[in-house]
């Protein structure tokens, strides 16, 4: 009796384990990035076409680029835990909370989700979108390639991803008559991932990028040179955009304010800190980065709604 009361006990244990793995790789994979993928995602689809129709295919297409890319966090944060603990970001892989094992798996299992949405959504061009997601996240994180392991192929993997993401959200919703505003906001946003947060994310993170061997600006150039870039590129991304805004397209002069006025908290931030201040400092530059995609991204959301 008691040798068969032991492993019932055990499958008991391991269901219940599922849950708390489940929770700690939705963590792991970094929620608030997860919902500033959706909201591109989301405003390109609204943009595409009617904003009430077709809620299956949102749910459906929706669901395969969240999956997408919460496996592209996910393998990221496996493959980022020598240098997250130096960095002490507290993510469940790096405190040993989340086993490599169990991460891998669930990994897998969102490549699974994601293209079996992808194929039922009756998106004809999403299939192929994701799959390009779902190497491109593959590709930024893998050891034999590793593309975060220097700044330029960085930069270049996180615009492929941005990109991609307006895509997906326009085929979508239908491809329709909203592609130019698609593609201007689409285009900003893709540059201000690429070309704001593929840097800023770094400044918090020296310490731990040099130890694992990475190449990034601010091990490369040095602090004061890449906070010097990163005060400069917010700018020079958000001011064209707020003139197109407000000479060309009057949907996004909303989102063009709130993306000026970040680029400007950033800009400053970034001036104000440095990579040896604790993190809560050292990371507010990113913070007031990833607080301004979250305003523009909604501001189109809302305006695409009442449109």
């Amino acid at each position: 009796m008691l040798s068969n009361a032991i492993p019932a006990r055990n499958s008991v244990a391991a269901v219940l384990r599922v849950p708390r793995i489940l929770l700690l790789c939705l963590q792991e994979s970094r929620p608030s990035v997860q919902v500033v993928f959706l909201l591109r995602f989301s405003a390109a689809y609204l943009l595409a076409g009617p904003a009430v129709s077709g809620s299956g295919v949102f749910l459906t297409a929706g669901g395969a680029w969240v999956a997408a890319t919460a496996y592209t966090y996910l393998v990221n944060g496996v493959h980022d835990a020598p240098e997250d603990r130096v960095n002490g970001n507290g993510r469940p892989v790096s405190r040993g909370d989340l086993p490599v094992r169990d991460a891998r798996r669930v990994a897998r299992g969102l490549v699974g989700v994601a293209l079996l949405l992808a194929a039922v959504s009756g998106v004809g061009w999403l299939l192929p979108l994701v799959g390009a997601h779902l190497l491109c996240g593959y590709a930024y994180s893998a050891p034999r390639i590793a593309l975060k392991r220097s700044t330029p192929t960085a930069v270049a993997a996180v615009l492929v991803l941005g990109g991609l993401t307006f895509a997906a959200g326009w085929v979508s919703g239908g491809a329709g008559a909203g592609g130019g505003t698609v593609l201007a906001f689409g285009t900003v946003m893709t540059l201000w991932m690429g070309a704001v947060g593929a840097l800023v994310k770094d400044l918090s993170d020296l310490r731990g990028d040099a130890a694992a061997g990475r190449r990034t600006a601010l091990v490369v150039w040095g602090e004061r040179r890449a906070r010097a870039v990163c005060a400069v590129n917010p700018l020079a991304v958000a001011l064209p955009f707020l003139l197109v805004a407000l000479f060309r397209i009057p949907l996004l002069i909303l989102p063009a304010l709130f993306l000026t006025t970040g680029a400007v908290a950033t800009a400053v931030l970034t001036l104000r800190t440095s990579s040896d201040q604790p993190r809560r400092i050292s990371r507010l530059p990113y913070r007031a980065f990833m607080v301004t995609q979250y305003a523009a991204c909604s501001a189109l959301l809302l305006a695409a709604l009442l449109r």
